[in-house]
């Protein structure tokens, strides 16, 4: 099973990290339900197009980052969780948090972002 977790969780900071176009729309399609729920500080998007919409808008708010996995992924059951950072590919980041997913047959139901603060 961690070998499909640990896959999941690339294949999802794959598609946050993918411009707009059909690459990023195949792997939404692929790695969350078309259900799926995304809640981040102060916004809540729905299905693949909620999806969509939620990584267009952290590339409009901070074009050329990357968010990259800085710790190791834990799971409990359908839950998984892993610590990451946010910022240019060959700089400092300039954000950190923990993302929280839930699966189910394989492909995330549920996403919590949370951002660490000051």
């Amino acid at each position: 099973m961690e070998d499909s977790v640990e896959g999941v969780v690339a294949a999802h900071l794959a598609a946050w990290n993918a411009p707009a176009g059909a690459g990023r729309d195949g792997l939404i399609a692929k790695v969350y339900s078309p259900g799926v729920f995304i809640g981040e500080p102060g916004a809540a998007h729905r299905g693949h197009d909620g999806m969509n919409a939620a990584v267009s808008g952290l590339q409009e708010q901070l074009p050329g980052t990357v968010i990259t996995r800085s710790g190791p992924i834990q799971q409990a059951q359908d839950l998984v969780t892993y610590s990451w950072t946010l910022g240019p590919a060959d700089g400092p980041a300039a954000a950190s948090g923990r993302d929280v997913l839930l699966l189910a047959d394989g492909r995330i139901t549920s996403l919590y972002v949370l951002i660490d603060t000051a």
